[in-house]
């Protein structure tokens, strides 16, 4: 059985981030409109370099859902998959910020954050892990042999450690 779980919806935080990223090429524009010649085409390549920055973003980094399948935990985004083989899964839980702070200290990101989650790689105390989150106040860990481990935020997330537990056992 194949069971698909959308990334959660941001939290309060991480919503505000994204607006704020989303405002700059905006007010930034607005400034290149009204800087004179030399100024004028820096900035407004700045946004050009922006807006692409946001399109790679959304289409590569940030993941759309995390789908249990029969093989094991697919991560999908708009223009790509990968499979995670069950067998390569020793455990999930949810954790939440305090226990996320106990077992991991200080989570560093490395790759794309701030607009619509964080999303990339995480250094940790634990060493390097994946980070596919949408929300900071939970997450879902997963732990893996032979590969890194996961930091994820599914819709319904005990339902999704529930369902991949039961499909690595």
């Amino acid at each position: 059985m194949v069971t698909r779980y959308a990334l959660a919806p941001m939290d309060r935080l991480l919503r505000a981030l994204t607006w704020f990223c989303l405002a700059a090429p905006v007010i930034l524009g607005f400034a290149a409109s009204q800087a004179p010649a030399p100024f004028r085409t820096i900035l407004f390549g700045t946004v050009g370099l922006m807006f692409t920055m946001y399109v790679v973003i959304w289409l590569v980094m940030r993941p759309t859902a995390f789908v249990v399948a029969p093989d094991g935990l697919v991560i999908e985004w708009p223009v790509r998959r990968r499979l995670i083989e069950a067998a390569a899964i020793t455990g999930a839980r949810v954790i939440d910020a305090n226990e996320r702070r106990r077992e991991l200290g200080r989570v560093v990101r490395v790759g794309a954050g701030g607009l619509g989650g964080g999303f990339g790689l995480a250094r940790t105390s634990r060493g390097m892990l994946e980070l596919w989150v949408s929300r900071t106040d939970w997450m879902v860990l997963v732990e893996c042999r032979g590969r890194r481990s996961l930091l994820l935020t599914p819709e319904d997330p005990e339902q999704f450690v529930r369902a991949l537990l039961r499909r690595a056992a």
